[in-house]
């Protein structure tokens, strides 16, 4: 199933509870977990475009509700008035977890050190096209070639 970056940035915040994660923290691990879930089950994870941004893959909207944390820990759940909070399929939840538990040790740069090696997707989306879309075909390739 495809949700809203929103409910996939929840599960991530309902996971960190008392240690909370940055704005960054948040977009890194949303893609990563949206990079396996390309990769493995072949579907977008959330149905919003990432983006090359200079710190690495962004969801913009996801970027808006959370940008009035700064650099800070976000610390409260993200509303969701337009669609309602979704309930994630067991699968969906096992990625999320598997990814919150594997990288919830690295802070916000980081993980942004993670997206920027060369031949990532970033990469070479930042390459050709600034603050582009980054296909999720390539996402899809680069988590097939190199963690499944």
């Amino acid at each position: 199933m495809v949700y809203s970056v929103i409910t996939i940035a929840n599960k991530f915040i309902d996971l960190a509870k008392n240690e909370s994660l940055t704005n960054m923290q948040l977009q890194k691990m949303v893609y990563i977990a949206h990079g396996f879930n390309l990769a493995l089950r072949g579907t977008k994870l959330y149905y919003e475009d990432t983006r090359a941004w200079n710190f690495g893959p962004v969801v913009p909207e996801l970027y808006e509700k959370l940008q009035i944390y700064g650099s800070n820990k976000v610390t409260d759940k993200i509303s969701i008035s337009n669609v309602g909070e979704e309930k994630l399929d067991d699968y969906s939840l096992g990625i999320i977890n598997a990814v919150y538990d594997n990288y919830k040790k690295y802070n916000g740069i980081q993980l942004s050190n993670l997206t920027h090696q060369a031949d990532t997707p970033w990469s070479k989306s930042w390459k050709n096209n600034k603050y582009g879309v980054i296909p999720a075909d390539d996402i899809c390739e680069f988590y097939k070639n190199n963690y499944t």
